[in-house]
């Protein structure tokens, strides 16, 4: 599409605008906000200061966002859930771990 003739308003140009423009108002809204919030901690250093307000933008996750999710890391990986299975060498499974090391020492 061609520009607008003389006299005529561009609105995709001033929609466009206007959107910067109100991205730009509501960035320094929250960025201010974090700044107070960071005061009002007493945060330690400049480091974690900036880190505070850099992370304004950034919203905790909700519950729908992990149901569903694959787990990448379970919470302890020496369960039986990671299909390994520890058994004590020589006796019945006690519940007592050994590692690999523990059983060449013996040899």
């Amino acid at each position: 599409m061609s520009a607008p003739g003389p006299g005529l308003i561009d609105f995709r140009a001033l929609e466009k605008e206007l959107r910067g423009s109100v991205q730009s108002e509501q960035k320094y809204h929250r960025e201010n906000e974090a700044k107070l919030r960071a005061v009002d901690q007493r945060v330690g250093s400049y480091d974690q200061f900036r880190s505070l307000v850099l992370a304004s933008h950034l919203k905790p996750l909700e519950r729908q966002d992990l149901q569903g999710a694959p787990r990448k890391q379970p919470w302890n990986p020496v369960t039986a859930g990671n299909g390994t299975r520890h058994v004590a060498s020589g006796s019945r499974d006690t519940g007592e771990v050994k590692s690999a090391k523990q059983d060449s020492h013996r040899d």
